[in-house]
């Protein structure tokens, strides 16, 4: 995976360690698709047609073990997830099916921000520079390939990068410049900075100097932002708030991405989150500032415009039905990502479910950006996680993530589940059975085990022996010195079984011949080897990118 590089005299606290109000995440969730028609609006399917299926932790590939979902979007060639992984920095993931999931961003990046439209896709985030880091933005090039790094003028190793948006007119990248924020950060006097900084560039032009907006932030608590572009311009909103916790809600508006208008008036002096725009228009989400006697309680409202300039609230979002679970007043429910698909918009966020006492996830559908009906949670068991983190549409095909309660007791991670829908139909996910799903090399960080299609097995190990100065069979650079080989067949429970043939190491326990091995599927593409009845540890598809299988088996 790439990392990000380490910051000269800087230090980069990460916003993942400090929980969010539910909707102020603002997560600028574009179309796979652009265009207009009414001939087309006819043809195209209703979101609320939409039929969901959860993909088995089995086959949920190991990228998201551990992920923490924060943006999800797709081009016109493949499906992009930015995320923070588990114990480890921030990472960008893509998919040209929702399955089958790769690595992709450039090197020597730290990544923020994605934002994507039917011909490519731009990220925003911070690149070392003259022995620091300063915002970039980095363009799509191809399928997982991205153009250089292009430094953004006048920025400083304080621009903490709050949001980007790519619409038909070209590009904003909003920063601030008292960062970096977080709970570790100083809380004295010293200058940190107090201004939102904008750049712009046109469809396929340069960014320019940054257009400055005061914006006051304490050192701990980092302005909310909200960027959406589309064919009338941009839209920048962000809630500041200074060190004694004063709040300022700014709101700015542009046609050209050069000259901005104060627009305190829009949306009902209401603070903005998430927000979409895709061939029928576009859509933001807006609610009160939360009060000290109900705290992180408030009621969204959906606004949209098409041709017209003028926004215009929608009506109520829907709650749902009983006896569905997280059916609760509005206020009790939140979004906290929007995103256009084909024939309309989906709101992704979570509800608070009475009868359990915990938040579940929410999924609302809209043909026109106004009227908004609640997916079933139950049904579709969005109820398995505490939230839903973004949605996007490719092809036909729409994803959907989210993350859940985090396991009693054990250092596991919460875990991250995914979801796949189609249009009037449910997906068939093509479930291998026996031999198939084992098929392949699996990994851990002194170790491998290859299984070909017949079931014939290679496994070799890490001896710690090193063939300069000790006998073989020895550690020879990468060539590990343990081999055994056998033959696994499909036992009950989805289990494969067999016997060592092989091996060069006959009087170490365990690897004797004739002993029984067992194979057993993981959450997140990975596999369970039990060795002579006892646990021998846990094999990756991912190897060295999968966290689990970097640390030493027990």
């Amino acid at each position: 995976m790439r990392a990000a590089p380490a910051a000269r005299g800087r230090s980069r606290t990460r916003r993942g360690g400090r929980l969010l109000a539910p909707v102020a995440a603002a997560l600028l969730l574009v179309p796979a698709c652009q265009g207009s028609g009414d001939s087309r609006k006819d043809r195209e399917p209703d979101p609320a047609s939409i039929q969901w299926v959860r993909v088995p932790q089995e086959d949920t590939s190991y990228v998201f073990h551990g992920l923490r979902p924060l943006q999800v979007t797709a081009t016109s060639t493949e499906f992009l997830v930015l995320g923070v992984p588990y114990r480890r920095t921030g990472g960008l993931y893509g998919s040209r099916d929702g399955r089958t999931w790769y690595e992709t961003g450039p090197e020597a990046a730290f990544v923020d921000h994605v934002a994507a439209t039917a011909d490519g896709a731009t990220l925003a985030g911070t690149a070392p520079n003259a022995g620091t880091t300063v915002p970039a933005v980095w363009r799509s090039t191809g399928k997982g390939k991205w153009g250089p790094a292009e430094i953004l003028a006048g920025g400083g190793p304080s621009d903490e990068v709050l949001g980007l948006a790519r619409g038909p007119r070209g590009s904003v990248v909003v920063a601030h410049d008292g960062g970096p924020f977080g709970e570790e950060q100083p809380s004295d006097d010293s200058y940190r900075g107090e201004s939102l900084r904008l750049w712009t560039a046109g469809k396929g032009g340069g960014f320019g100097q940054p257009h400055v907006v005061a914006c006051p932030a304490a050192p701990r608590l980092e302005p909310q932002v909200s960027v959406l572009a589309d064919a009338h311009g941009f839209v920048v909103s962000a809630q500041c708030t200074d060190k004694a916790f004063t709040s300022k809600r700014v709101v700015l508006t542009s046609a050209d991405g050069t000259t901005w208008k104060s627009r305190p008036e829009l949306f009902r002096g209401e603070l903005n989150g998430a927000g979409a725009t895709g061939p029928r228009g576009s859509v933001l989400i807006s609610h009160p500032e939360s009060t000290d006697e109900e705290p992180g309680l408030y009621v969204s409202t959906f606004w949209s415009r098409g041709g017209e300039e003028t926004w215009t609230a929608g009506e109520p979002m829907d709650v749902g039905r009983l006896p569905d679970q997280g059916v609760v007043p509005r206020k009790f429910q939140s979004v906290s990502g929007v995103s256009a698909v084909t024939g309309g918009y989906i709101a992704s966020g979570r509800a608070f479910d009475a009868l359990h006492g915990q938040p579940v996830g929410a999924l609302w559908t809209s043909a026109d950006g106004r009227r908004w009906t609640k997916a079933p949670t139950g049904k579709n068991l969005f109820h398995e996680v505490y939230g839903l983190d973004g949605a996007a549409e490719l092809d036909g095909t729409v994803i959907a993530l989210g993350v859940g309660a985090p396991p009693d007791g054990s250092e596991e991670p919460a875990p991250t589940r995914l979801w796949i829908g189609r249009y009037g139909a449910r997906p068939a996910l093509d479930r291998p059975s026996g031999l198939a799903p084992f098929v392949g090399t699996w990994s851990w960080g002194h170790g491998n085990i290859v299984i070909d299609p017949e079931g014939r097995f290679t496994y070799r190990w890490r001896l710690y022996k090193d063939c300069a100065t000790e006998p073989a069979p020895c550690d020879n650079g990468p060539e590990w010195g343990g081999r055994a080989t056998g033959k696994l067949t499909p036992a009950a429970g989805g289990v494969l079984r067999g016997r060592l043939e092989t091996t060069n190491r006959p009087d170490e326990e365990g690897y004797r011949r004739n002993t029984v091995v067992e194979l057993r599927r993981a959450p997140y593409s990975a596999v369970w080897m039990t060795v002579a009845g006892r646990p021998h540890g846990i094999f990756c598809a991912g190897g060295e990118a999968d966290a689990r299988c970097v640390a030493p088996h027990g």
